[in-house]
């Protein structure tokens, strides 16, 4: 059986990008929850591909959406 999880991806980007650009927030939701790949390794790959600004706001989306899901209970 499979489970349906909410994350509010494009809020998230608007919140922190200011564009409903929701790649990085989702990259963090899919490590939040597969484990298929770590929180960190998401943000090194935002690093390499991002300078400046733009890197810490796509990080700090990520992080975002990685510790929302984090902290669903799961049924």
């Amino acid at each position: 059986a499979g489970r349906m999880i909410t994350l509010p991806a494009t809020e998230i980007a608007l919140k922190h990008l200011g564009r409903p650009l929701p790649n990085a927030v989702l990259l963090g939701g899919f490590a939040a929850q597969t484990g298929l790949i770590t929180l960190d390794a998401v943000i090194h790959a935002i690093n390499d591909k991002f300078k400046g600004p733009v890197a810490e706001r796509n990080a700090a989306a990520a992080t975002e959406a990685y510790d929302t899901l984090m902290s669903k209970e799961v049924l």
